[in-house]
């Protein structure tokens, strides 16, 4: 599967059903009593990099604020949130 954020594609895993529900909620975790958990959220975005399968090469000379660009972008396909289908074509 390929994902296109800020013009560059990243090919990316597939994710299942189970990882999904995982990400789900893991998210959800973060959100708990409407107030961010930033561990929690930086968790999503790590465990997001382990499904899609994607680490050091891909992310090679970008900065931290990119790279979680990139990750926050593979979060929202995964879960079908509709700015990723946007702007990755999808």
């Amino acid at each position: 599967m390929t994902i296109k954020v800020d013009g560059k594609e990243y090919i990316i895993n597939e994710c299942s059903y189970a990882e999904r529900r995982e990400l789900h909620k893991l998210n959800a975790l973060t959100w708990w009593d409407g107030k961010m958990d930033v561990s929690s959220y930086y968790e999503v975005l790590e465990r997001v990099g382990e499904i899609a399968g994607l680490g050091e090469e891909e992310f090679r000379g970008m900065g931290m604020p990119e790279i979680d660009k990139v990750l926050q972008e593979i979060f929202n396909e995964y879960l079908g949130v509709e700015s990723a289908k946007k702007d990755s074509g999808g």
